[in-house]
């Protein structure tokens, strides 16, 4: 790999917002994630849950309740009062809608995803038609007296069950009447509480309404009689958010002492066809407060205060144990927040808002607001590659303003792309870390590229779960591809052979001279360092010369309000 001279950079005061909501989209394996500064970001999951869309937020949308309706439209509704439909092809707002009931603290979508419910400040549950082209209004069922703070229909679209303060509503779909409404006990280990916010409700097929409140219970209804069946007190804490499967034979529940909860349907005893409700499993994967969950088909998703996406794999869902059955936890963009000018030393921070200009041993900072895509442009100034949200890159002639190419496409997304100086050949990252290399001149793949297709990548390159999110080049080696993730910097000598996984991938030992035969003979075209992280970015300023921006996850913790102190054994 050889010797750098390194700037070691971790004055890059970035922290990610926290997480408000999330949703997941059993249809397209998408999740919808929400942020605290009403950020919006869309993972695919099947494309090894990659960070595919995004929608800067704005300090006026606090976001509260997020949901999928219609198989692939996003919605988002907030304390401003408004409804919002993405555009997941232009990456806009399409619309904004008043609900005007105040403030917006729930949202959920029919089972059919032609309909959806708010629910208000004022105590409203207002119902929207879905058009094709917008939503429309309704009609208003009857008015509570508190806030509606979480929302759940019955799988059958009859019914809706909504919980408040001190009590949860069941409604009639058809009539907008109220049926019942269930007084949710304020006591929280034998002290009478003044409020108990139900902050989750989920609706059952049979007819059961789960519960989730501020009093730290998980408790069972029954909607047909409005009367309390069972009650589980899990939490010393607020108990916020809950997410049913699919199939209704599981549920998960977060908490504010940062506590995953995993409850299962199962038989009372081994012969018998009587079923019941039994938490199973306990997982402590946040520091801060479980502000929202979700449940898919193999995995439980939690994010909250401390900023992390979580995502752990159920094992007993996975089919095949492999880096897919690995615990993730997503902190960071998956695209590249830092760019370098080489020749003038100089650093641009992106914000969320602004814009921060560094120059390398100085401490002025600048800023301003510019909006970012995915592009990479030739150093002769000749060519543009741009990629949107699909997995497609094309490559324009700027000189002429036509498009040049289309690179063939991938099932992937791109995650990173660069033009090496020397050749115009454009390499391109995907999110299932596979790499290319096209020649714009050629609009061909290299035989390298070939080669690597034809071999394929080691495996447990392949096994890596953050992205790369930037690719340079070596100024006076051409056969060099630099590139990294948030968590190893690599460079790809294409003279060398690319390993086998019999091969010690991460390997510390290059040859040191051309008698080193034991070396050379397991030397490959993969140098990896996993020396600085997590990474945010690393180029070459000179030919001997790095510059790494890091950005310890400590640093960011300690910015984050405090999390709720429990006692430990012994203090």
């Amino acid at each position: 790999m050889g010797e750098f001279k390194v700037h070691r950079v971790r004055f890059f005061n970035y922290v990610p917002s926290g997480i408000r909501c999330v949703a997941y989209n059993n249809q397209s394996n998408r999740l919808a994630v929400s942020r605290t500064d009403g950020t919006v970001e869309v993972y695919n999951l099947s494309a090894n849950y990659f960070q595919e869309k995004f929608f800067p937020g704005h300090e006026s949308r606090a976001t509260e309740a997020l949901c999928w309706a219609e198989g692939q439209r996003l919605f988002s509704a907030g304390l401003n009062g408004e409804i919002m439909e993405y555009d997941l092809q232009a990456l806009n707002i399409k619309y904004a809608v008043d609900a005007f009931g105040g403030p917006i603290w729930s949202m959920a979508a029919s089972p059919s995803g032609s309909q959806l419910l708010v629910g208000c400040e004022d105590g409203s549950v207002k119902l929207f038609q879905i058009t094709p082209d917008k939503i429309q209004f309704e009609r208003n069922f009857d008015r509570q007296k508190s806030r509606i703070l979480s929302l759940s229909w019955h799988p059958s679209g009859t019914h809706i069950a909504a919980g408040s303060i001190d009590y949860i509503s069941v409604f009639d779909v058809k009539s907008g009447s109220a049926v019942h409404k269930m007084i949710v006990d304020r006591q929280y280990m034998g002290v009478s509480k003044r409020k108990c916010i139900v902050w989750g409700v989920a609706f059952l097929s049979d007819g059961t309404v789960i519960s989730v409140d501020s009093a730290g219970k998980v408790q069972f209804w029954d909607s047909a009689t409005g009367t309390l069946v069972k009650s589980h007190l899990i939490a010393n804490a607020d108990v916020q958010s809950i997410a049913v499967a699919e199939q209704e034979d599981s549920f998960v529940v977060g908490t504010a002492e940062g506590t995953v909860f995993h409850f299962q349907l199962v038989p009372v005893t081994s012969n018998s066809s009587e079923k019941q409700w039994v938490r199973t499993k306990p997982f402590q994967h946040h520091t801060h407060d479980v502000r929202t969950v979700a449940h898919s088909p193999t995995a439980l998703i939690s994010g909250g205060t401390d900023t992390h996406l979580v995502i752990r794999p159920l094992m007993e869902k996975v089919e095949v144990k492999n880096y897919d059955a690995a615990l993730r936890k997503i902190t960071f963009p998956h695209r590249r927040l830092i760019s370098c000018s080489k020749k003038r030393q100089l650093l641009l921070f992106q914000f969320a808002h602004h814009l921060e200009l560094w120059r390398l041993g100085s401490t002025v900072a600048t800023g301003t607001v510019e909006a970012m895509c995915l592009l990479a442009v030739s150093s002769d100034g000749n060519w543009l590659a741009a990629s949107g949200t699909s997995a497609g890159v094309h490559v324009y002639n700027v000189k002429q303003l036509k498009l040049h190419c289309t690179v063939p496409a991938y099932n992937f997304p791109v995650t990173a792309m660069a033009i090496a100086p020397n050749t115009n050949n454009l390499v391109i990252a995907h999110s299932d870390q596979q790499v290319f290399e096209y020649s714009i001149p050629d609009k061909q793949y290299t035989d390298w590229s070939r080669t690597v297709q034809k071999q394929g990548f080691h495996h447990l390159w392949l096994q890596r779960d953050t992205p790369i999110t930037h690719i340079s080049f070596h100024p006076k080696r051409p056969m060099h591809i630099l590139l990294h993730d948030a968590y190893m910097f690599c460079i790809i000598d294409k003279s060398l052979p690319l390993p086998n996984d019999k091969t010690l991938l991460y390997n510390p030992f290059p040859p040191t001279n051309e008698s080193d035969v034991v070396r050379r003979r397991t030397a490959h075209a993969f140098k990896i360092s996993k020396i600085y992280k997590p990474l945010l970015f690393m180029d070459l300023l000179d030919e001997r010369t790095l510059v790494a921006v890091e950005r310890p996850l400590d640093d960011i913790i300690a910015q984050l309000p405090p999390p709720i102190k429990k006692k430990k054994f012994g203090t």
